[in-house]
């Protein structure tokens, strides 16, 4: 008789437990599955068939701090073998994928960042010597170091993987730091 037993749910109780896991759980943005850890704002981001000149990788599995700053990485191959990246490979991977603006797009969704107008806004001191991602008037993306240029207030610098690229203030919409 116990098997003839029939356990209904209510459909509610799944659809609220579904959204929940929407905002908080593992969300594919720009190719990049990334799930964050329990802080909310670090996670492990998986890039699956990445397009290489070998193509004998299955995935790259890339762990990214609360800073957005990528700290290890692993690399899976298809026949099953897998190895820890270089930090080199994992900025590398991480640069050419697009998962530092994935990341940031994931925090974006998240609640987690804060923007201010560049061309009108004053630049906050608190960020400065921080990480940011300053968007274009022109859509375009760049995540950096930000630095202020002595005796130009029109201008700023990001030290973008150790190149320093200096920015007119009105040519950028947007600059975006990490609650």
């Amino acid at each position: 008789m116990l098997c003839n037993v029939v356990r209904t749910v209510t459909p509610v109780v799944i659809f609220v437990i579904m959204g929940a896991q929407l905002l908080f759980g593992q969300q594919v943005v720009d190719n990049w599955k990334i799930t964050p850890n329990a802080d909310g704002r670090s996670a492990v981001m998986i890039f699956e068939n990445p397009s290489t000149y070998l193509k004998i990788e299955s995935d790259l599995e890339i762990a990214v701090d609360a800073a957005g700053t990528a700290t290890r990485g692993t690399i899976h191959f298809t026949n099953g073998f897998q190895r820890a990246m270089t930090p080199q490979e994992v900025a590398y991977y991480l640069f050419n994928f697009d998962g530092d603006n994935a990341y940031w797009d994931f925090r974006e969704k998240q609640g987690s960042i804060v923007s201010f107008a560049s061309g009108s806004d004053p630049i906050p001191q608190d960020i400065v010597g921080k990480q940011v991602r300053a968007i274009s008037e022109a859509g375009k993306f760049y995540i950096g170091i930000l630095s202020l240029v002595p005796n130009s207030p029109d201008h700023f610098s990001l030290n973008i993987r150790n190149n320093q690229v200096v920015f007119f203030r009105n040519a950028v919409k947007e600059i975006q730091r990490l609650k």
